[in-house]
């Protein structure tokens, strides 16, 4: 008896289709773990980047709670922040500006108050920095 090969249906995978299939999913699998470092790496940094603006937005806030006269020009860097902010260095700079909100070297009606916090970023980037500015007027 005779067997025609061509009649019969084969069912199932051959070896070198299940080898196959098995590197795809390798390979779609490495490139999905690759993701997750860089996701948290970014979450992180924008974490950090919330909490300095809170940092600076602190100082802002003590500084707007006194009265003209109590603000002296000039720049304060702080030494040790308290926690959670013992990861950022802040520097604020009082100075004095025109109308035309140009620094001025004499004393006019207007402050300016600009803090500025930096950080080491998680993303091995160097350091990160913002500013926030505010104007203050004598009253």
């Amino acid at each position: 008896m005779h067997t025609n090969y061509t009649d019969i249906k084969i069912k199932g995978f051959t070896l070198i289709e299940s080898i196959m299939a098995l590197g795809v999913i390798g390979i779609g699998l490495v490139i999905v773990l690759q993701v997750f470092p860089s996701g948290f790496s970014v979450e992180k940094n924008t974490q950090l980047e919330t909490q300095a603006t809170l940092c600076g937005q602190e100082k802002i806030e003590e500084l707007l709670s006194k009265s003209f006269s109590e603000l002296s020009v000039g720049t304060v860097v702080d030494g040790s922040l308290p926690t959670p902010f013992e990861k950022f260095s802040r520097a604020t700079k009082i100075s004095f500006i025109n109308s035309n909100l140009e620094e001025s070297a004499s004393a006019t009606t207007f402050k300016k108050i600009e803090v500025a916090v930096s950080w080491n970023s998680p993303l091995r980037i160097g350091s990160k920095e913002i500013k926030l500015i505010t104007l203050f007027a004598e009253k």
